[in-house]
């Protein structure tokens, strides 16, 4: 009977050995004011021409902090400290094959923000109530979501 019993749970088991890879995004909210810090995107092949917040992949081996203060100098040529870097607001992307976003701030940086960089042509600081109509979607609705205390979203948005 123990073998029954087994044989199904096996085969289950068999079809769903493999394992689904998500695509980790780490998002910067610099915020000063009630003004959030955008990038226009360039050079991405994805979205150029739209605004958001910079950003960049999880790296195999990294903190989600250390993203962040690689994403701040890489993307933005800020300094982070990392202990100053909190977490804000986590995005479930399920639109596509499946990404999960985490928005975090930052209590103050060192540097300037500015000029183009790899992946961004220029940085404008928006109002959080007045986002440029020209964002990624994903993006604009993970910041608007902020705004409104809200810690959590899926992307689309179900059941709202």
């Amino acid at each position: 009977m123990t073998r029954t019993l087994t044989q199904p749970l096996a085969a289950d088991a068999a079809r769903h050995s493999r394992h689904f890879q998500l695509i980790v995004d780490v998002h910067l909210l610099l915020l000063d004011q009630g003004e959030v810090l955008l990038g226009r995107r360039a050079n991405t092949g994805y979205g150029d021409g739209a605004y958001e917040p910079p950003s960049g992949r999880l790296a195999e081996r990294e903190t989600l902090v250390e993203a962040a203060v690689r994403v701040s100098d890489a993307q933005v040529g800020i300094f982070l400290d990392p202990g100053r870097v909190a977490l804000a607001h986590v995005m479930h992307d399920v639109s596509g094959a499946g990404r999960m976003a985490f928005f975090l701030t930052a209590d103050g940086w060192e540097g300037e923000t500015g000029g183009p960089t790899k992946s961004y042509s220029d940085f404008g600081w928006f109002p959080l109530t007045e986002l440029p109509a020209n964002m990624i979607d994903r993006a604009r609705v993970a910041v608007r979501n902020f705004a409104a205390g809200a810690r959590f979203s899926t992307y689309p948005a179900f059941g709202m």
